[in-house]
């Protein structure tokens, strides 16, 4: 895989991350912080740890159904 590629599926598997912490209440004030945290883990482990977390991160937040969490949520009402 390409850098620009890996850039691109680590961003997006950040962003999950972060969708996933925000559903348990996280402040907005606070996503920063935890999306550069779990960048960091992403980055500086060594290559082959990095691609079994991807792996193991594609297939349980796929799994779990975390693309919930990156859509826009709706209020109690229904509206968007």
């Amino acid at each position: 895989m390409e850098m620009s590629n890996d850039i691109l599926t680590l961003a997006a598997l950040v962003a999950a991350y972060v969708g996933v912490v925000k559903g348990f209440g996280l402040s907005d004030k606070w996503t920063h912080i935890v999306a550069i945290v779990i960048a960091s883990v992403f980055v500086m482990v060594p290559d082959y740890v990095q691609s079994k977390i991807t792996l193991i991160s594609v297939i349980g937040l796929t799994a779990s159904g975390a693309y919930n969490y990156t859509k826009k949520r709706s209020d109690t009402n229904g509206k968007v």
